[in-house]
């Protein structure tokens, strides 16, 4: 094959393209799908999911990428090579990719060992755009795909997902939006797992018969160890565990506690709004920039309990913004507030400030490349305090 540039129309407005800087062999590559399964964890949708966009790579680029080994690292799915180069991928695996915060899964990646890759069961052309704009490597099962080493570029987007290749979505009470409330409550004070299940409803504000549940779904899934007594029960996993919760908080919880959107005469509101006295707290950018001095914010968030809306809006003389105007200057987002102070002890707010691990999920949440860089920066202060293994 020659060098230069190869361009193929797959759907209007969607194309695909590499970028060949070198003459490769283009011997084919199968790996023992039997012998994958065996390496991943036992896990059927993960055998399907990497079995597939594996496959799917190698049909449309003439390239191989090859399972080497799972788990060789902590928070590593797998580990890939690309053949014929033996440039090898740090990979995670993410099902129900088009449904999931696009600024997580970004997070993710650069946590990971370099060069890190994203092998997911279908991304949109949003999706790789914006993925590729991040420089976030990725494959699907669909044969989407960007890739770049020194002597390759690879950039397919616009094939569909295939009929017959679907994975079941497995719920998970411990990652449903009850659940994330209680996970949030355990990942504030880790302690709290260890006391009575009332203690624990009260804490996080969710029903008694929520805690049994969720609960077991966190020991199933490994996160909880629990002998049998109150005093026994912790956690662990908590690196992983936080990482799920930042990942499911934009998609399952935060939608149901939108209350609205206000506008304020002031460009930056937050230097005038003092939420403690509502009970209320900032978060996003304002919340990073309390917290840790270094993002200069441009947009507000306020999570506030519902009952005191009506004494924020009077005493700052706020307004509902019209729908076009939602994301100007002087515009607040207002969430309800889903926690409560009570037994949180832990050192994870700072006044005004929500907690960190809130904070922190919504800077990502936003995919902003400021917000990610700011979150990035919050991530030591909650590793220190969770203590991740």
């Amino acid at each position: 094959m020659a060098n230069g540039l190869l361009q193929r129309v797959i759907a209007p407005g969607y194309f695909v393209h590499f970028l060949w800087l070198f003459i490769i062999n283009e011997q084919c590559y199968f790996v023992n799908i039997d012998d994958r399964g065996m390496l991943m964890d036992n896990s059927k949708m993960d055998v399907e999911l990497l079995n597939q966009a594996l496959e799917a790579f190698e049909n449309e680029t003439g390239h191989e990428l090859r399972f080497l080994s799972k788990n060789a690292r902590p928070s590593v799915d797998a580990t890939l090579v690309l053949e014929p180069q033996g440039s090898k991928y740090s990979a995670e695996l993410k099902r129900w990719a088009p449904h999931a915060n696009l600024g997580a899964m970004i997070a993710q990646l650069n946590k990971l060992p370099a060069p890190a890759l994203l092998v997911a069961d279908y991304i949109n052309p949003n999706m790789a755009d914006r993925l590729r704009e991040a420089g976030a490597q990725f494959i699907d099962a669909a044969g989407n795909a960007y890739l770049k080493t020194p002597t390759l570029h690879i950039y397919v987007k616009g094939n569909r997902p295939s009929s017959d290749f679907q994975l079941s979505k497995k719920t998970s009470r411990a990652f449903s939006a009850t659940g994330l409330k209680l996970v949030f409550s355990l990942l504030l004070e880790p302690q709290l797992a260890s006391e009575s299940y009332r203690k624990i409803a009260d804490a996080a504000d969710v029903s008694l018969g929520t805690i049994g549940w969720v609960l077991g779904d966190l020991k199933e899934q490994g996160y909880l160890v629990d002998k049998g007594k109150n005093k026994n029960r912790k956690l662990r996993r908590t690196h992983e565990l936080f990482d799920r919760w930042v990942s499911a908080y934009p998609e399952a919880l935060s939608p149901q506690l939108d209350i609205g959107v206000f506008e304020s005469n002031e460009q930056a509101p937050w230097k005038s709004i003092k939420l403690s006295a509502l009970e209320g707290c900032w978060s996003g950018e304002v919340g990073a920039s309390i917290l840790d001095r270094y993002l200069s914010p441009s947009t507000s968030l306020i999570y506030l309990p519902k009952d005191r809306l009506k004494d924020l809006v009077i005493q700052h003389r706020l307004k509902r913004a019209p729908d076009q105007n939602r994301n100007a200057a002087g515009r607040i987002k207002v969430r309800e507030k889903f926690w409560t102070d009570k037994f949180i002890v832990g050192g994870s707010g700072s006044g005004e400030a929500a907690p960190d691990i809130l904070v922190y999920a919504d800077l990502i949440a936003s995919g902003d490349p400021r917000n990610l860089e700011a979150a990035e920066r919050l991530y030591g202060r909650i590793e220190n305090r969770l203590k991740f293994d």
